[in-house]
């Protein structure tokens, strides 16, 4: 292959680059249709579930909170793919693309790389909990969520600042998920960089890390409550208020595997797959670029997930979830219920006419006889 200085264009009549198969399109047309539907109405359930008194105290329902919003950010940046890939089946907006794909890989990686460390400090949360019951309530404040996040956001975007260089960052085949953006020169050094190096660190930070955090901290967690599960139930047996607490930090806990659960099996394929797609171009071995594009955006469809079935699985699993949420849902059905019924009212007293002696015609004026 030749080295160039040459900036990537698009050309359809040249166009010899990798394309979509017709499950891509099929995927993302219908796959992220559905994501969407249930994905941005699950997200608002989650955040309007973890507002409630009950949850709002703890730290943990702060940080799912946090979460739900991470979640949204990404589903509305993957809409562009949606319309894109799904339904024009081709590239759009060509004259501002090169700006589109600065913020929309940007924003991607970015929320990955929120979502999935929210979840290890939700897990070093209850980890916290478990371990210094004593010290939980000074170490798992709401102040501490809040500067947790801040680090969380400037980590991020300081990883993923190099995608926000118009010197570095572009399209490279519009249109076509997974690849519609890359570096803007080939053979660069970046190029190598993004195509070699950028996948490892994107799958270390966003993926292995996190897990290993994870699933470490659950571990730990359930050892230490086995050993402490006695104890606990002979001091809270005749204390409804250690018994609340030791409910809701058992509901917690529950939110908190269940999500680690589906970040692991959502997140796990479309990491290996990138790292053995980086390998084999590190070892410069024979590679078929559409049977790359096409594993990688199937598989960037089932990472979606991650993103949009939390409220759902948190349903099934958390009955104390399921109680605050019914608990949402009644809330603003009375809400409804007093609005519309204030709605009669307003009418009845503007438009009908008010009654005299319970004779409604008495109010009518009449007209007089003529002499």
């Amino acid at each position: 292959m030749n080295t160039t200085n040459n900036s990537i264009t698009y050309d359809p009549s040249v166009y010899t680059g990798p394309s979509n198969s017709p499950v891509v399109v099929l995927l993302y047309r219908y796959g992220l249709g559905f994501i969407f539907l249930f994905g941005f109405t699950g997200n608002l359930a989650s955040t309007a579930t973890f507002m409630q008194t009950t949850l709002r105290t703890t730290s943990t329902a702060f940080l799912f909170l946090i979460l739900a919003v991470s979640d949204t950010l990404f589903l509305l940046v993957s809409i562009f793919d949606f319309i894109e890939v799904g339904l024009t089946q081709g590239p759009i907006l060509l004259t501002n693309y090169d700006s589109l794909c600065r913020f929309r890989w940007f924003m991607k990686g970015f929320t990955q790389f929120c979502s999935a460390w929210i979840l290890v400090f939700v897990t070093i949360d209850r980890w916290l909990r478990t371990r210094f019951p004593f010290k939980a309530n000074k170490w798992c404040s709401h102040k501490n969520v809040i500067i947790v996040t801040i680090c969380i956001i400037i980590i991020g975007i300081g990883l993923h600042s190099h995608m926000l260089s118009a010197q570095l960052f572009g399209k490279f085949f519009p249109g076509v998920a997974t690849v519609a953006c890359g570096p803007v020169q080939l053979w660069a050094p970046y190029t190598l960089f993004f195509f070699v190096q950028w996948p490892f660190i994107q799958v270390f930070f966003v993926c292995l890390i996190p897990v290993t955090l994870m699933l470490l901290g659950s571990i730990d967690i359930h050892r230490t409550i086995q050993k402490t599960k006695s104890r606990i139930q002979t001091v809270a047996m005749n204390q409804p208020q250690q018994l609340r607490q030791a409910r809701l930090h058992r509901q917690m806990l529950i939110l908190m595997i269940s999500s680690i659960m589906i970040f692991f099996v959502t997140t796990l394929p479309v990491s290996i797959r990138q790292i053995v797609a980086a390998y084999a171009i590190f070892a410069n071995t024979a590679i078929n670029e559409n049977e790359i594009v096409n594993d990688t955006a199937i598989l960037t469809i089932l990472l979606s997930f991650n993103y949009a079935i939390n409220f759902y699985v948190h349903c099934l699993t958390s009955k104390l979830f399921r109680d605050e949420f019914i608990k949402f849902i009644k809330i603003m059905y009375r809400l409804a219920g007093r609005t519309t019924g204030d709605n009669i009212n307003n009418i009845n007293h503007n438009v009908l006419p008010l009654t005299a002696n319970g004779n409604p015609q008495a109010n009518i004026p009449h007209q007089q006889p003529r002499t």
